[in-house]
């Protein structure tokens, strides 16, 4: 009997093993992209944390400053987000050009919120140029993309489900809060 006994409950422990094993995760699409951006003000780089997390896009930020050389900029930028006329007047003199991605309705929604310039190097990549049009749409309100989330669910048969989910931009709730007030036209 007592050998029955332990059998059985080997037998419990056993089916608990495994179903713990095909417990309930998700996991989203990688990375859709990467960008190097450029940035002169402070809260610029905040916003980017929010670009990177709703579009899905990595990015690496890098603040300038006095001590930045534009020449040079380049080699760690493709992108620049500036809200100093006088910044990108530097940076258009070092052969950073305006992006030609905008629509008149971004560029409108651009002006009406955060009016930031974006400038795109010299030498930026096709991929580089493809990411700045995400961050564009983004900043401008309209991006949106789709994505699959695969979620398993637990228990003996561990079924996957994917399910498509729309994002879209974020920015113009964003521009709602105080968060960036220092970057609002």
């Amino acid at each position: 009997m007592k050998k029955l006994i332990s059998l059985m409950m080997a037998f419990v422990l056993m089916l608990a093993i495994v179903g713990c094993a095909c417990n309930s995760t998700s996991s989203a699409q990688t990375a859709r992209g990467e960008l190097s951006v450029a940035y002169d003000k402070a809260g610029a780089g905040d916003l980017l944390a929010y670009f990177q997390a709703n579009q899905g896009v990595v990015v690496t930020g890098v603040q300038l400053d006095e001590k930045t050389d534009y020449a040079k900029l380049s080699k760690t930028a493709s992108v620049a987000l500036i809200k100093d006329e006088a910044v990108a007047e530097k940076l258009k003199a070092a052969g950073w050009t305006e992006s030609q991605d905008w629509t008149e309705a971004q560029k409108a929604a651009n002006e009406g919120m955060f009016n930031l310039t974006v400038l795109i190097a010299p030498d930026a990549t096709d991929s580089n140029k493809t990411n700045a049009k995400i961050l564009i749409g983004w900043l401008a309100g309209d991006a949106v993309y789709e994505t699959k989330v695969t979620t398993a669910s637990g228990g003996c048969s561990c079924q996957r489900t994917e399910t498509a989910v729309r994002i879209t931009s974020d920015a113009p709730e964003l521009f709602k809060t105080d968060l960036f007030d220092d970057l609002k036209s």
